[in-house]
């Protein structure tokens, strides 16, 4: 990345502070880089850039440090959609990193356990929205090949991690009380309403138009022309909490882009998970991370034949976590996780027109926030290069049936 692509407010100074706090013998800094932290289709909503430096210390000896740095973008498409929120998602992020996250971790530490969710979090003196993060690579934590897939092994890793944070975030609603009302909405405020009309009903023309070329989709294409302009009247609903269900603060952007595993630098032995990027959180029923994540994230084999294999083994860690935390409220069946995945299917669909679609993209420079909203020539490419790659059609392939088979093209409201 170009010095001139940089924000001009971006300078090595601004980091001195975090430095100061961080190292009792800080004196001064040596080198300062800023880099794309990642690759062109494995983030969407922000800017990430790695930062590196190499400080001095008061004893002469240097250090290489390196941290990621989460910034707006600079575009109308980011202003009209997320820059315009009352519940700006930069400080949301912080607050779950520096509150949040803080709470859980110590409920699983008073019971003798240790448990890692993320990065540790910094804020800058800065007038801009951003999130600075530790870098956790030096931890031997990493992404995964974001078109492979999640084989089995991660999945079970991730889905364990998920069950935990649900648990410790269900215990703190009864423990200390209930979240503000920005976790109580997310995206699915008053605020959000013209990003995730765009993500619904914008991109149906686009799921109808693959799906026509599939053989054998006369058996839900019916399903799939009439919900066209209902959509977002039905994804809405999934954010309406029901307090006789099972409720838990989700992670809300559960997809694999969003997920580091942690691995044993001596022998490469996968160790834990990692959920990244808190932007998104919602309180609410389970069913949108479960959704999102199973419909997005694993390899294309076990997509669907593990569907319900994973939701169990979710289910009985979130049980052994719930107990564990000593959860004083009424344990949740399995019965009553399936029947939320079932009573917000529509999720499922949202997800395989929306984060499904990056999941399976071919890396191109044309992956951005800009070309998934605008109505410009450039935006309506990059959609249709969306819904018509390979890889993402091989997955839509078995998902639509699937989710037809379940009910989840199948709305409950019809406006006029």
């Amino acid at each position: 990345m170009s010095n001139s692509s940089l924000p001009s407010w971006l300078k090595a100074e601004i980091f001195e502070p975090v430095l100061k706090d961080s190292f009792k013998n800080f004196k001064k800094i040596n080198k300062f880089n800023a880099t794309r932290g990642t690759k062109p289709g494995d983030n969407y909503a922000t800017l990430m850039l790695r930062i590196e430096l190499e400080i001095e210390l008061n004893d002469s000896s240097t250090k290489s440090i390196s941290y990621m740095l989460k910034l707006a973008h600079d575009s109308e498409a980011y202003q009209e959609t997320l820059g315009q929120n009352k519940n700006n998602i930069f400080d949301l992020e912080r607050e779950m990193f520096t509150k949040y996250v803080q709470e859980f971790k110590k409920l699983y530490s008073d019971v003798g356990l240790d448990v890692e969710f993320g990065a540790k979090c910094y804020k800058l003196d800065v007038p801009y929205d951003h999130v600075l993060l530790e870098d956790l690579k030096a931890k031997g934590v990493r992404p995964t090949n974001r078109l492979s897939g999640l084989d089995e092994e991660h999945c079970l890793s991730l889905l364990k991690k998920l069950a935990q944070w649900h648990a410790a975030s269900a215990v703190r609603v009864a423990t200390i009380g209930p979240y503000p009302q920005r976790l109580l909405e997310g995206l699915f405020g008053e605020d959000s309403k013209l990003m995730m009309s765009k993500m619904t009903d914008g991109m149906a023309k686009y799921m109808q138009k693959t799906a026509s070329t599939f053989e054998g989709h006369e058996e839900y294409f019916d399903d799939l022309k009439a919900m066209e302009g209902h959509i977002f009247e039905n994804v809405m609903d999934v954010g309406v909490i029901d307090p006789n269900e099972f409720n838990a603060l989700n992670h809300g952007d559960c997809w694999i882009s969003n997920l580091m595993f942690q691995y044993d630098q001596t022998t490469d032995k996968l160790l834990d998970a990692y959920l990244v990027d808190y932007q998104m959180c919602k309180y609410g029923n389970v069913a949108m991370d479960l959704l999102y994540f199973l419909i997005s994230s694993p390899k294309l084999e076990l997509k669907i034949n593990k569907f319900d294999y994973f939701v169990k083994h979710y289910y009985d860690q979130l049980i052994k976590h719930l107990k564990l935390l000593n959860y004083t409220e009424k344990l949740p069946t399995l019965i009553d996780i399936h029947t939320q995945l079932l009573k917000y299917g529509i999720w499922g669909y949202a997800t395989a027109g929306g984060v499904m679609t990056g999941a399976n993209l071919e890396p191109t420079e044309t992956a951005t926030f800009e070309n998934i909203f605008d109505d410009t020539p450039e935006g309506d490419a990059f959609r249709t290069l969306l819904f018509s790659g390979k890889q993402y059609k091989e997955h839509l392939k078995i998902v639509l049936p699937f989710l037809h088979n379940r009910g989840a093209l199948q709305l409950s409201k019809r406006s006029k």
